[in-house]
């Protein structure tokens, strides 16, 4: 049985502790947060054994063989470095920190310690984002990737003036916390990493990041906006090539589609998944668990969302958010 401990349950903690609670043989041990009463309810809704707002006591417990770390991606650093010295293995939600000082640390710490991590980049797992990869490299007729695009329309419901996404200082800002997925994603379906150019956007709440791909030689556009209603969310997403298209929709997407000519025609191609959106959703938290733990019995296998991916996720992240102006007409 291995016993985990949580640090954080907010709205994406409690999913990833409810999704790993489906996995043979893993007791969810212990969770930590801040606010006692909301602690105590939600570790009894979910049989949780041991709870208490003291994280630090949790992650040295010896009975844990595995910390969760689910809070705000400003204590990312210090939960993992603290968990590694206690000899934990770790799952870190994304960012993997806030800065590549605080990211070696971790990595530095978990080598020394001798332990396994991921980072929860779960697109790499993702059934159908696989099926794109492979179509990319089943189509050679398409030619060479001329362009890259993602377009999320999110919405801002559930995030209150006072949240804390909205505080860099606590967040990273948009392109740290979120934009890393995307960065990740397509330097992994293309094999190549983005090259930050230019962005753009105003503040708090959106980010327009131009990259170029140096070793496809194609340039990328990343935009993220967090001011919908919830009903207007929209999030989109291709691949352009000199003579076809891959797009699909959704950040989560059940199906995608291949445009290319055939025999002088444009021939359509689509690829779907017949699942609900929340159970992919949740799978994938599994299988990136999963991953861990795989390792932890193999430790000749390497995780797909190791701390060195997360690091350079994290590294294309900042370097986007640097280059950061307000407009086009403000330096």
């Amino acid at each position: 049985m291995v016993k985990v401990a949580a640090v954080g349950y907010g709205a994406f903690g409690s999913f990833v502790l409810r999704s790993i609670s489906k996995i043979p043989n893993i007791e969810i041990y212990g969770v930590s947060g801040v606010n006692t009463e909301k602690l105590k309810n939600f570790a009894q809704s979910m049989n949780i054994p041991n709870w208490t707002t003291d994280w630090q006591t949790l992650v040295s417990d010896p009975q844990v063989n595995v910390v969760l770390v689910l809070t705000p991606p400003d204590s990312h650093h210090s939960i993992a470095v603290a968990a590694a010295k206690n000899k934990k293995h770790l799952f870190i939600e994304k960012p993997l920190a806030l800065s590549l000082k605080q990211a070696d640390e971790i990595i530095s710490e978990v080598e020394k310690a001798g332990v396994k991590a991921v980072v929860d980049y779960i697109m790499r797992y993702h059934q159908l984002y696989y099926k794109l990869k492979n179509c990319i490299k089943e189509n050679p007729d398409m030619g060479k990737v001329k362009k890259v695009w993602f377009y999320n329309f999110a919405s801002s419901e559930g995030l209150g003036p006072d949240h804390w996404f909205w505080k860099e200082e606590k967040s990273g800002g948009v392109l740290v916390e979120h934009g890393g997925h995307f960065y990740d994603l397509f330097s992994w379906l293309l094999e190549d990493t983005p090259e930050p150019v230019a962005t753009f956007g105003h503040d708090p709440y959106e980010d327009m990041s131009i990259v170029y791909f140096p070793q496809i030689d194609a340039y990328g556009e990343f935009y993220h906006c967090f001011d919908k209603p919830g009903l207007l969310e929209k999030n989109f997403g291709g691949i352009a090539f000199e003579k076809g298209y891959i797009t699909f929709e959704g950040w989560l997407p059940l199906s995608f589609k291949l445009e290319k000519i055939e025999e002088g025609q444009v021939i359509t191609k689509e690829y779907k998944l017949k699942r609900e959106k929340n159970e992919v959703f949740s799978e994938l938290v599994q299988k990136a668990f999963q991953d861990l733990l795989k390792a932890i019995e193999n430790p000749q296998h390497e995780v797909s969302t190791s701390l060195y991916i997360a690091r350079k996720a994290l590294e294309v992240s900042l370097k986007a958010k640097s280059l950061k102006r307000i407009s086009l007409y403000k330096e």
